[in-house]
């Protein structure tokens, strides 16, 4: 699913689905929904590596964003590294040891998906897609 579309539809029913369907992937790997947001995010996202990109491209907390941080990098999921010479900007790593709970969370969000756009057509898949971009853009536009 889009990222823009996702948040659309980050309200609580949205949530409460979520942790229906990656809730087995939640307890085995002892994580919440913003655990996996995290984790998600940085493998698909590349360029977006520090906890600035998730807070602002996400709309997460701040304070939600770096206890997550902090206990991904407790369970050897991330690393924390500095690229540059610049030290003030942190970059996170996903490691190795996070590919199965990512492979495990995308292998469920893709059955929530199909089964939350059960009946909806390619065409109106299309146009909720322009519309949610539309929306984004204007609330950033908002915000900034």
């Amino acid at each position: 699913m889009d990222d823009k579309l996702e948040l659309l539809l980050s309200g609580q029913q949205y949530k409460k689905l979520q942790e229906f369907w990656y809730g087995r992937v939640l307890e085995e790997y002892q994580l919440n929904i913003v655990d996996v947001r995290v984790l998600l995010f940085l493998d698909e996202h590349k360029k977006f590596d520090t906890a600035k990109d998730i807070v602002e491209m996400h709309y997460l907390t701040k304070s939600y964003v770096s206890k997550s941080i902090d206990k991904l990098i407790a369970k050897g999921f991330l690393e924390r590294k500095h690229l540059s010479d610049d030290r003030r900007y942190v970059h996170l790593l996903v490691r190795e040891e996070a590919l199965p709970v990512i492979k495990a969370v995308r292998d469920r969000k893709e059955t929530m998906v199909r089964q939350i756009f059960q009946g909806i057509t390619s065409d109106q898949k299309e146009v909720l897609m322009q519309v949610a971009t539309k929306i984004n853009e204007n609330i950033a536009g908002v915000l900034r």
